[in-house]
């Protein structure tokens, strides 16, 4: 259920997207701080565990049931997250930037499972403002204790350029645009767009940054990408088709009102 536009937005209302801001600011903490102590297609791949996460956590939380090909999903998905793990310890880069990264990735995964326990939803833009917003409180202190708000003064004009576009063409108009897709677009779709941002991380990665991919790193992404993937467009396929057959038990019904 959403909210109407002329309603008054209540406390009561914004409670779970504050949560959501809290976590998404510890999110974007902890995968900054992976992105520090192991590569960033590494990261990005283990991050991108979350789908699995809520995979396991939806059934025990929200009652929702787990098929046969979910678990086939996890199975293979950790699979991946193994070679990947074992490939960078091999590598030196030790446990602490794997373990961020994982980390990232649960709590991105608890604020999936927040907003779809949301029965009375606000509207897009107020939604990321108060996610945003909190998520900016939460950085803060860690921005303060670290000591380098200072540097900003230092900042060249590039990279002034650089964060701002990275404040608000990628973050704010990001997710609101993400938040609208839902009322334009069916969820397989938006399911196929997103694991576009997986990629390219690891493709920019490549590029710009200079890293190379191993064998094992590229084995471990595809498990663990393609699985997921796979596990969300069969998930929504089914769905649909339920609903599709429940439209069409409800057309041939018979009209007992008379």
């Amino acid at each position: 259920m959403k909210m109407k536009k002329s309603d008054k937005v209540k406390w009561t209302l914004l409670k779970p997207y504050l949560i959501s801001g809290v976590l998404l600011g510890f999110g974007w903490l902890t995968l900054f701080y992976g992105f520090k102590h192991t590569s960033i297609s590494s990261a990005v791949m283990i991050y991108n565990m979350c789908p699995v996460y809520v995979m396991i956590a939806a059934p025990l939380l929200l009652k929702e049931t787990i098929s046969k090909i979910q678990i086939a999903v996890i199975f293979v998905s950790f699979l991946g997250l193994l070679l990947i793990v074992g490939h960078d310890l091999l590598e030196g880069y030790g446990s602490m930037g794997l373990a961020l990264s994982a980390i990232s990735g649960m709590l991105y995964a608890t604020i999936v499972l927040i907003n779809r326990s949301i029965k009375v939803r606000v509207d897009n833009q107020t939604a990321t403002f108060v996610q945003i917003f909190t998520a900016m409180i939460v950085l803060l202190p860690f921005v303060l204790i670290d000591g380098t708000i200072l540097t900003v003064v230092d900042l060249d004009s590039r990279a002034v350029t650089y964060t701002i576009l990275l404040g608000i063409l990628h973050t704010s108009v990001a997710y609101t645009m993400f938040f609208s897709l839902y009322t334009h677009m069916k969820s397989v779709e938006i399911v196929s767009y997103s694991y576009l941002e997986p990629l390219f991380g690891i493709l920019f990665s490549v590029i710009f940054v200079g890293e190379t991919l191993t064998l094992p790193q590229i084995i471990g992404g595809i498990l663990i990408l393609g699985s997921t993937y796979l596990g969300e467009m069969l998930k929504d396929r089914k769905l649909f088709k339920e609903k599709r057959s429940y439209s069409n038990v409800s057309v041939n019904a018979p009209d007992n009102r008379y």
